[in-house]
């Protein structure tokens, strides 16, 4: 079995890159496929997800590319209805 590696990482340029293996990006799917289930049953949700040193799991703790940040902690929302307008 490999290992699951999900890293979200900001480069110089302020791009963010995810890198993940197959593993890793399943699991990201299904984070955000449950965030938008629980919001169509009527609940507005969000998530946390953090590296071991920030006390999760979800994230890896190496990151895959050498001239970037590695985010330790990502909190993704599911808004139900239009928070935002522009």
């Amino acid at each position: 079995m490999s290992e699951r590696i999900l890293t979200f990482e900001l480069h110089p340029d302020e791009k963010l890159a995810i890198h993940g293996s197959a593993e890793g990006l399943e699991a990201l799917a299904n984070t955000l496929l449950r965030l938008v289930q629980r919001t169509k049953e009527g609940h507005f949700d969000h998530d946390h997800l953090m590296t071991k040193e920030w006390g999760g799991s979800e994230l890896s703790s190496v990151p895959q590319s050498e001239d970037s940040e590695l985010l330790n902690h990502v909190k993704i929302y599911c808004w139900k209805g239009k928070k935002f307008q522009e």
